[in-house]
């Protein structure tokens, strides 16, 4: 007999060995659903009990008593002289302080064939804001922006920034001849 006819034999006979011992175990496990070290919370105090007899019983439900449920009796939900709970007042509104001044200063003004931005330093937090043509910022507006200007509303006021050039750089700066590296020719 050749080597592969009796390892095949054998592997055969191993196989069936096991499959048999599932089965046995699958049987087993079929009769005695419930083990020993199971136990429901319930059954903790009866357990010792049960064990001795070699039986276990199910576990019956049982119902709260109806005294328990006498509130609800006594205050029903749904019935005919059953009113809604009062209406909270409203809070009254507290008095909005005055607001201060829009203290702002026109820095620069950017123009572009799509947008208006205008630059603008808020002189209270000295931060500087770019906002752009109806763009909102905090409580106000800006409402246009021109080469030199801006107009800014806040609650119907307007306010119009104008850009302040300073005056040393008006004055046309004469920058310094460079000297040529050669002798023109007079021709």
């Amino acid at each position: 007999m050749s080597h592969w006819k009796s390892s095949f034999n054998m592997l055969s006979l191993l196989l069936l060995v096991s499959l048999l011992a599932l089965m046995g175990y699958l049987y087993y496990q079929w009769i005695t659903p419930f083990s020993s070290t199971a136990s429901t919370p319930d059954l903790t105090h009866n357990s010792s009990i049960e064990e001795s007899a070699g039986e276990r019983k199910p576990v019956l439900f049982s119902p709260t008593a109806i005294s328990s449920y006498a509130e609800i009796t006594e205050r029903p939900l749904f019935v005919e002289g059953r009113l809604p709970p009062a209406e909270p007042e409203p809070k009254k509104a507290a008095a909005r302080a005055p607001s201060k001044p829009l203290r702002l200063k026109l820095e620069g003004v950017a123009i572009t064939p799509n947008n208006k931005v205008a630059i603008i330093r808020d002189l209270d937090s000295n931060q500087l804001l770019r906002v752009s043509q109806g763009m909102n910022k905090h409580d106000w507006k800006v409402e246009s922006v021109d080469s030199s200007s801006a107009t800014i509303v806040r609650k119907d006021v307007k306010l119009v920034l104008k850009l302040e050039i300073d005056s040393t750089t008006k004055k046309k700066k004469k920058f310094p001849t460079m000297k040529l590296p050669f002798k023109p020719s007079k021709r």
